[in-house]
């Protein structure tokens, strides 16, 4: 039995196969930089020294060059006198932090180790030394991130809770609207968080009975028994509608909060200052359009109804690309007013069915693969014509 062949598989075939199954894999071919760190004594007695080990490796399919990790100790611990951090691949610079790796290959690794000692003269719960990398093609931003946490006692515990909120209701013609947000609370700690509470408040008090809705939540409080390292937990915030003939605005503060030791508090509250314009007629396109769209956030509702949270990579992608470039031409913010007229309904109906909801993701995964990586998308669009142009050329020549 024969191989496919461009002449066997047609061009429509050959362009078909590109779009659903070269497209998506070739176009996301891309290095993974995944962080993993550990330590040898968890709970060192006074005096006693302890050793980080830090592993990068590239678990991605495409070489990254340039590999830099960041891990500078936390000013409670240094390296002892007469020791130095090794690594088997680059260079580390204690001073700065800076482990200067160079290139990592597909499936290879490197390995720093870092010595230390507490020199705080009076040791906290918690000492949390934090890996980090960024490189510019790595887009699998989970595992960019390694800590381990040094503790007083065996009994501590060490979180580090954050919150975030951003708006998802839309205005209508006319002087009434309604208030509604979507709030995700994290642990980025190494412990579970016991305890959690995540609190909301207004000033002034503008929207009515704004409160959160799900399990668990009662008014201006959600209580959570525990929420797990590396955790996180979507939560929905709204407001009865109420009326508004003019020009004001209102601070929302969101703050979580847990029995536990957090380590890092500057992250949990967020605070959102919310402008609140007169809506008293419709507004048309060009009309005042792209500051009703940044006071709003307005939802990507099909995106969101097909990958289940407005939360999620893809969802976000898309809502950017909104905000970058649609909203910043005629046809755009034509395109986006039509879009948020027409889509909650068809939305709704996606949400309810599975098979809906998968179709419509495989439909948007070429669009956020090129929002992504503009370049290689570009680049196989450029093959994809030239195979399409020999297909034309080879068929006028046997005509």
């Amino acid at each position: 039995m024969g191989g496919i062949t461009e002449r066997s598989l047609g061009t429509r075939g050959l362009a078909a196969l590109v779009a659903f199954g070269l497209f998506p894999r070739l176009l996301s071919a891309a290095p993974d930089i995944a962080l993993q760190m550990s330590v040898d004594v968890a709970v060192p007695a006074a005096g006693q020294p302890v050793e980080f080990t830090v592993k990068a490796g590239n678990v991605g399919d495409a070489a990254a060059a340039g590999v830099v990790v960041n891990d500078k100790l936390p000013a409670e611990l240094a390296i002892p006198a007469g020791r130095a951090a090794f690594t088997n691949v680059g260079t580390y610079d204690p001073i700065t932090g800076v482990w200067s790796i160079g290139t990592l290959d597909p499936g290879t690794s490197a390995t720093l180790v870092i010595p230390a000692i507490v020199v705080a003269p009076t040791q906290p719960p918690c000492i949390i030394n934090i890996a980090e990398t960024n490189h510019s093609l790595d887009t699998q931003r989970a595992n960019n991130r390694a800590l381990v946490a040094v503790r007083r006692t065996a009994a501590d515990r060490c979180v580090d809770l954050k919150v975030t909120a951003f708006n998802t209701s839309g205005y209508e013609c006319g002087s009434s609207m309604r208030l509604s947000y979507a709030v995700s609370v994290s642990n980025a700690g190494p412990d579970g968080a016991s305890n959690v509470f995540v609190d909301l408040s207004q000033t002034p008090v503008i929207a009515p009975n704004l409160r959160f809705t799900g399990t668990n939540c009662s008014g201006t409080r959600c209580v959570f028994g525990t929420l797990a390292s590396g955790a996180s937990s979507s939560l929905e915030v709204t407001s009865d509608s109420f009326s508004n003939n003019r020009d004001r605005s209102v601070t929302l503060l969101f703050a979580a909060s847990s029995s536990d030791t957090d380590y890092s508090t500057t992250n949990n509250q967020f605070t959102i200052e919310r402008p609140l314009p007169a809506l008293q007629k419709c507004i048309g396109v060009d009309e005042g359009w792209g500051d009703v769209i940044s006071a709003s956030g307005f939802r990507c509702f099909i995106a969101t109804a097909a990958y289940g949270s407005p939360l999620e990579p893809h969802v976000v992608a898309l809502r950017e690309f909104r905000d970058r470039y649609l909203q910043r031409s005629a046809a755009g913010r034509a395109f986006i007013r039509y879009y948020y007229r027409y889509s909650p309904p068809v939305a709704a109906v996606i949400a309810e069915h599975e098979w809906l909801r998968f179709l419509v993701r495989m439909l948007l995964t070429p669009l956020v693969l090129a929002i992504a990586f503009p370049l290689r998308a570009a680049v196989l669009l450029a093959v994809v014509l030239a195979l399409i142009g020999r297909r034309i050329a080879a068929t006028n020549a046997r005509a």
